[in-house]
């Protein structure tokens, strides 16, 4: 199943600068075994789109939280997301969530 970010929410938000993004695939029960690797990216459009704000880097372990540094804290709103490769089929993007940086 596609990884999906779960904290912050969609129409959530996070607080400061570093937050701690919480990951899974999409129904929280199936392992992703054929993910080889992913990241957490931070963008100012949809699907990994616009701007790069942040973004974690690349993991090969199992798919769970990470930190992100670097967040704006500036009351705006941006999109988190999960990009990762599959063994077969390469580079995806999961669906994203739009969440306010605050202060």
């Amino acid at each position: 199943m596609p990884p999906v970010v779960l904290d912050p929410q969609n129409n959530g938000v996070t607080s400061g600068n570093s937050y701690s993004f919480s990951n899974a695939n999409a129904h929280g029960i199936h392992p992703a075994t054929s993910v080889l690797q992913w990241k957490v990216t931070v963008t100012t459009g949809l699907n990994n789109g616009g701007t790069l704000i942040t973004e974690s880097g690349w993991s090969n372990q199992p798919i769970g939280a990470c930190i992100l540094n670097n967040l704006p804290a500036n009351n705006n709103w941006y999109y988190g997301q999960v990009v990762y490769v599959k063994t077969t089929g390469g580079q995806f993007v999961s669906s994203c969530n739009k969440f306010q940086s605050l202060p």
